[in-house]
């Protein structure tokens, strides 16, 4: 009988112990997050925030001068109004009346050459320079996007 009181004492103990280090090995509660300070945006995820109206480029072809890419490698960007050219399609594409294919450098005044790869099917692995504009190269808008005076939503850092 003085055994298993004695046994039943121990395992008592035993398990009062480890529950004591059970309750300390529980890891604190996460600290919550602020809304307020996830996303890229000041202010709360639940905001709608409503972007400052940009005006559209007005400038005509050949007013403007040439823009810088907005980083390396990326498309240029058009310095002129394109609303008068849209849509934009195979069939119908001012773009390449003016922007031909001459792969030298511009005089003071002229189009922006289209450059030889937009002739190369690269995704077919075809690195010939082909006689006319591949796939979608045809819809010029899908990369080179117009010149506006809005501000930027987030700041460039790319390339930094």
């Amino acid at each position: 009988m003085r055994r298993a009181t004695f046994s039943l004492l121990a395992l008592t103990l035993i398990l009062a112990a480890s529950w004591g280090l059970a309750q300390e090995a529980q890891p604190a509660a996460p600290t919550p997050i602020a809304d307020s300070s996830l996303g890229l945006a000041p202010g709360s995820v639940f905001d709608v925030l409503v972007p400052p109206l940009a005006a559209t480029n007005t400038a005509d072809p050949g007013d403007a001068p040439p823009v810088a890419p907005a980083f390396d490698l990326a498309p240029p960007r058009v310095p002129h109004a394109v609303a008068d050219f849209m849509p934009i399609s195979r069939d119908d594409n001012w773009c390449v009346d003016c922007h031909l294919t001459d792969w030298t450098a511009p005089e003071e005044g002229e189009a922006t050459p289209i450059p030889f790869s937009h002739y190369m099917d690269l995704r077919n692995g075809d690195h010939e320079i082909g006689e006319t504009l591949v796939g979608a190269r045809w819809v010029c808008v899908s990369c080179h996007v117009p010149v506006t005076d809005a501000p930027p939503l987030v700041a460039n850092t790319f390339g930094d």
